[in-house]
């Protein structure tokens, strides 16, 4: 499998994993269902931030399969 197609498979796997722990915290927390939120369950703000993370966890595992 080609590395970049790698890269992008783990970027969306950070992503999802990201917004299902938001999901659990949320039900946990009885927070749930948002009014104006996605589905009820996530804000734009949730959207943007497993973005910024799933990029930063992606970054960081390229850097360091590329010290290798």
């Amino acid at each position: 499998m080609n590395s970049k197609l790698k890269l992008v498979i783990y970027a969306i796997s950070a992503f999802l994993v990201f917004m299902l722990l938001t999901w659990i915290l949320r039900l946990m927390a009885g927070k749930l269902p948002l009014e104006d939120g996605l589905w009820g369950v996530y804000k734009d703000s949730d959207l943007l931030l497993g973005l910024v993370v799933a990029a930063m966890i992606t970054f960081s595992h390229y850097q360091k399969r590329k010290l290798k």
